[in-house]
């Protein structure tokens, strides 16, 4: 890497640390690139020399943000020979992904099935989209290993199955997070013990209730 990309980088990294720290603090929809300039002590004018928008800022976190998630769920499988092991760490890894990430809902819900080659599509999301295919692809893996082991139950269709997973687990994080102080006083819970039992129930419905080993 040169010094003119090495300092490239340096500064898109600055800008990406501090629309963090705003995101989480502020939410994204109410941070603006003004904010971001501030807090990143950048003027405006440079900040756009590095993100032509706001977007392109929250798809550049995000899609960091769904690699190191690809290279997590990656390591919770290869490192787990038990299939329920790996489960869990896998249903781990997810709902921190969402809990650290507000914009993901969206975006990793949308729909996949897109020209990646047009020249309308923003190459961050072209990226994201592809990062999300991959991962979809090693769960539905997962998937057909659990089948294959006489875990899972065979009927169900895989890519299929990873979708509704990836729907029914993030509801319940925005649940989670939505609803914690109803938890807490009504439920008598908190948002990871509620997110474990969800887990636990999506385990009983693709395995059909067959024993956690």
């Amino acid at each position: 890497m040169s010094k003119k990309q090495a300092l490239t980088e340096f500064h898109r990294g600055s800008i990406l640390a501090a629309a963090e720290r705003l995101f989480a603090e502020k939410g994204t929809e109410k941070t603006t690139m003004d904010d971001i300039a501030r807090e990143s002590e950048y003027s405006k004018a440079t900040l756009y020399v590095y993100f032509q928008s706001k977007e392109e800022i929250v798809n550049a976190i995000l899609l960091s943000s769904m690699v190191l998630l690809q290279k997590k769920i990656q390591e919770a499988i290869r490192g787990n020979a038990n299939w329920f092991h790996a489960y869990d760490a896998i249903c781990d890894a997810i709902i921190r992904f969402y809990g650290e990430n507000p914009a993901a809902y969206e975006v990793v819900g949308s729909d996949g099935v897109v020209d990646l080659n047009s020249t309308k599509l923003d190459q961050g999301l072209k990226d994201i989209l592809q990062v999300g295919d991959a991962t979809n692809q090693l769960l539905a893996d997962f998937l057909r290993r659990g089948a294959a082991e006489g875990v899972v139950r065979i009927e169900l269709p895989p890519d299929e199955t990873v979708l509704l997973f990836w729907a029914t687990l993030s509801g319940m994080v925005q649940m989670a997070d939505s609803k914690s102080h109803y938890l807490e006083r009504s439920l008598k819970i908190d948002r990871d013990v509620f997110l474990r039992h969800g887990a636990r129930m999506l385990l009983d419905a693709i395995t059909k209730g067959r024993t956690v080993e």
